[in-house]
């Protein structure tokens, strides 16, 4: 059947794009290049205004009007100019349990992206009065804060409607960012640059070791197996281990205040911390290593313009932190600033570029990988200019791709921080969670309450999980 024309401008996937939709490789499972979402407030709303400004809210942001086509086998991607007005439906619940459990389902239901980008229901929860919007959207057309934009968009729309004043600026157009990036890809000096840095960075300190956060028992198998005890690496993104559950955590108000003040006074942010945190344990447990490798999921979000679009512009950067026990708390957190620093100097260069050079380096195949987790730091800001409290939460996939998926953001209803862990079950269990988690915690705080306590006196404290 003869593929019908598109009258638009049809433009090939951007990096960040393609980083997603490379996630399917290592799934036999659609879901798995979705965001689903919900948001609500402490705050009645009128359904019927909400959808006029929904409608309104396609028409001001292009990522929702971002349509996707496969081409001769390529999935390329065009903007409608406008869409037709789109019926919300609304979901009544008795019960935060029964809300819960219903988008807990529907979360892993796959967006099929090439039919349609999002689905979207309002919903009021009996139990605890709130209100709110649930958002599923696939990855290549919406990264997290893509989302949070939209729907902070979408709020002020709807108190413009209800009180009748003067709409918000409308959000810069995704579309320009897509055209933007070309050129940039197209600088072949600045790809050469990015080129050499990436080489260097995976060069020193020589081939990297996993240090799984469920220990070394997946790489000392593999040793066997392969028959091969120099072996660092083992095959922890094998696509049939995809299946995972999610652990929902949340640092208390008191400890939360303590690493918020940490941050604002060393003017640092709170990711940082958290990343000291995680590796700190996943050190303790293969051996002390002090080399840990991570994916640091990377906003890309630099200009003020890039801060409040929508759209796909986030990518994974390749944290490698190699912390010598003698570094204090204090130096360990610096490094680990000046890495990431380092990085996203280097964040325009493609991650699937990235990543195939340090294959080339280290001759992996494609379902190996040093990298332990992927982290995500999602800085929801607070209401402060409005009578509401939110209350934002993610759901599992069902399956990921990685060992696992940190996902954290601050806990706007408690003041606290939410860490929300989706890992995959082959490889870690929930006592492995609970044990990352309240060790990462753990540490955090004991270098807050003294800077200068050593990464290995920290090592010595983690208490490994309960068999």
């Amino acid at each position: 059947m003869k593929q019908q024309k598109i009258p638009y401008h049809v433009y090939d996937l951007i990096p960040s794009q393609q980083t997603m939709y490379m996630m399917v490789k290592y799934s036999f499972h659609k879901q798995l290049v979705q965001i689903p979402v919900s948001f609500a407030i402490d705050h009645k709303i009128d359904f019927d205004l909400l959808t006029r400004a929904f409608n309104l809210e396609i028409e001001r942001n292009d990522s929702l009007r971002l349509r996707f086509v496969k081409e001769k086998g390529v999935v390329r991607q065009y903007f409608l100019p406008s869409a037709e007005p789109y019926e919300v439906p609304v979901k009544e619940f008795e019960t935060l349990e029964a809300q819960e459990a219903f988008f807990s389902e529907n979360a892993q239901v796959p967006v099929l992206f090439e039919k349609e980008t999002f689905r979207i229901m309002f919903f009021h929860t009996q139990q605890t009065g709130s209100y709110g919007v649930y958002f599923v959207t696939s990855h290549l057309a919406m990264d997290a804060m893509g989302i949070v934009n939209m729907f902070f968009d979408l709020l002020k729309v709807y108190l413009a409607l209800r009180a009748d004043t003067r709409m918000p600026k409308p959000l810069p157009r995704y579309e320009d960012y897509i055209i933007e990036e070309f050129t940039r890809l197209a600088d072949k000096e600045k790809m050469h640059r990015h080129v050499e840095f990436y080489k260097h960075y995976f060069l020193r300190g020589g081939e990297p070791m996993y240090a799984g956060v469920h220990g070394p028992d997946l790489l000392e198998q593999t040793r066997i197996k392969k028959k091969n005890p120099e072996l660092r690496v083992p095959y922890a993104y094998n696509p049939l281990w995809d299946k995972s559950d999610f652990l929902s955590k949340t640092i208390p108000v008191e400890d939360a205040k303590k690493i918020f003040d940490y941050c604002e006074e060393h003017k640092i942010s709170p990711e940082i911390l958290l990343l000291f945190g995680l590796r700190t344990y996943c050190s303790a447990i293969n051996y002390r290593t002090p080399d840990v490798f991570m994916m640091l999921l990377c906003s890309k979000r630099g200009t003020p313009k890039e801060k409040r679009m929508g759209g796909c512009v986030a990518q994974p950067l390749q944290l490698r932190t190699i912390l010598g026990e003698e570094m204090t708390f204090e130096d360990a957190l610096k490094e680990t600033f000046d890495v990431r620093t380092q990085l996203f100097r280097h964040s325009r260069f493609p991650y699937g570029a990235a990543l195939q050079l340090s294959r080339d380096i280290y001759n992996y195949s494609a379902i190996q990988g040093p990298a332990c987790m992927m982290f995500s730091w999602i800085p929801i800001p607070p209401l402060t200019s409005l009578p509401f409290h939110l209350d934002f939460r993610s759901y599992n996939l069902g399956r990921y791709f990685t060992p696992l998926y940190v996902i954290s953001h601050p806990d706007a209803v408690t003041g606290g921080l939410t860490i929300n862990y989706m890992y995959r079950v082959k490889l870690s269990t929930a006592a492995d969670m609970e044990a990352l988690h309240e060790n990462a915690v753990k540490t955090i705080l004991a270098g807050i309450e003294n800077p200068k306590i050593t990464v290995g006196e920290l090592l010595d404290r983690v208490t490994p999980k309960e068999q």
